[in-house]
């Protein structure tokens, strides 16, 4: 049986990994270089904290766990398990209880921080700050170093990686689906794997198979190297009204989840993120809109995330930055990949809409290969199925995840 996956990011690496290891002939193409994409542009949480209840948080915590022994396997991707906290001020305080008791009811191992502890554990934390919560399955890994690590192991077991072939569309012949058209020529293969992220739609639906996958901007910035260190990944307080958990919580009061800055910028939500290299640089997040395809970074954008953050951890204030960019993350519509064959075609495979990609990429990449072999597959795949409910029915106005 031959294999062939269409993009180089952390699931498509993932896929052809698993594949290639078990003996399967496997080709990766990528219209770009490995991580081009939403892989390469992310902040590089593998990140359990705020996953709803129910599959999202059992498949987050079995994506997590998957890492440790990917850390064995592959080569260097800078993993670092030091956990994740979200830090917190007066005016929200009140709500912080009731949500690590919903965090514990859910299945993670998290503590409530006062704010002497919460400054020694991390010292980037400000004067001011008045606790945060502390997820120890919380980790950090370069992602663009991640994919470029699977998909180096991918080729010792076997799998051919062409980077720069750009895959204009599926090749159909009689309902099955038997390689690609692209821009080097056909490429023929028994099983067609579409990992492609936000242009996983354009590629399967001119085949009757809708995909309502939407892309999100996200864009982030990088300082120089700084002197001061911490090793946790950090949330702050306005990102936390993105979560309908949060919203569920007795006291919830958006006001108090938002700062000013964000009201004179409507349509753009801050994931209010920070997070530092081995290096000493440090990652800052991260607004995000709805703007099509568009990805390129905002002065709007970009300006509030640098106020809040100059507010929140007046620390970083005089950093240099020395890049800016921005990426497409693919939504569904409730926040879970698509995942498995397309009855409608033969032969044809979607492992896409990972929003939350660097957490459970890995996992979908192993669930795929484990189905294409008839497999026992680690985690039930029922729920990321192309055609549930929540993605036959999805809307324009997707809710929030």
């Amino acid at each position: 049986m031959s294999v062939l996956v269409v993009g180089g990011g952390i699931v498509g690496s993932a896929t052809a990994y698993f594949l290639a290891r078990d003996g399967v002939e496997v080709t990766l193409v990528d219209k770009n270089d490995l991580a081009w994409g939403a892989s390469g542009r992310n902040p590089g949480y593998v990140w359990t904290h705020t996953r709803a209840e129910g599959i999202q948080i059992s498949f987050g915590k079995a994506g997590r766990a998957l890492y440790d022994t990917l850390a064995d396997e592959l080569d260097d991707f800078a993993f670092r398990a030091a956990g994740g906290m979200v830090y917190f001020f007066e005016e929200q305080a009140d709500l912080f209880p009731g949500f690590v008791e919903s965090r514990r009811a859910a299945g993670l191992p998290m503590e409530l921080l006062g704010p002497d502890e919460a400054r020694e554990r991390c010292p980037v934390l400000p004067e001011d700050v008045a606790g945060a919560t502390f997820n120890p399955l919380d980790a950090h890994v370069d992602p663009a170093a991640t994919v470029r690590a699977l998909a180096r192991g991918a080729e010792r077991a076997g799998t051919t990686v062409r980077s720069g072939v750009d895959v204009t569309a599926l090749s159909v012949t009689g309902g099955r689906c038997d390689g690609v058209l692209t821009t080097e020529g056909p490429i023929a293969a028994d099983l067609v794997v579409v990992a492609a992220g936000v242009w996983s739609p354009g590629l399967v639906e001119p085949h009757g198979v809708p995909l309502p996958i939407v892309p999100m901007r996200l864009q982030m910035a990088e300082t120089a190297p700084a002197e001061l260190r911490f090793d946790q990944v950090l949330y702050g307080p306005t990102g936390l009204k993105q979560y309908a958990l949060t919203k569920e919580i007795e006291g919830y009061d958006a006001e108090a989840f938002t700062h000013p800055l964000e009201t004179v910028l409507p349509g753009t939500e801050l994931l209010e993120l920070a997070a530092q290299r081995a290096d000493g640089r440090i990652l800052l997040g991260c607004p995000m809109d709805f703007p099509g395809f568009d990805d390129r970074p905002t002065t709007g954008g970009l300006g509030l995330m640098f106020g809040v953050l100059a507010d929140h951890l007046p620390a970083l204030r005089d950093l240099p930055i020395e890049r800016v960019w921005a990426g497409l993350l693919p939504q569904t519509e409730d926040a879970l990949p698509i995942l498995g064959p397309v009855g409608a075609v033969d032969g044809l495979w979607i492992a896409a809409g990972h929003v939350f990609g660097m957490l459970a990429g890995p996992l979908s990449g192993k669930l795929v290969a484990q189905m294409i072999q008839d497999r026992v597959p680690d985690f039930d795949p029922e729920p990321f199925r192309h055609d549930r409910e929540s993605v036959v029915g999805a809307s324009a106005a997707l809710r929030k995840w």
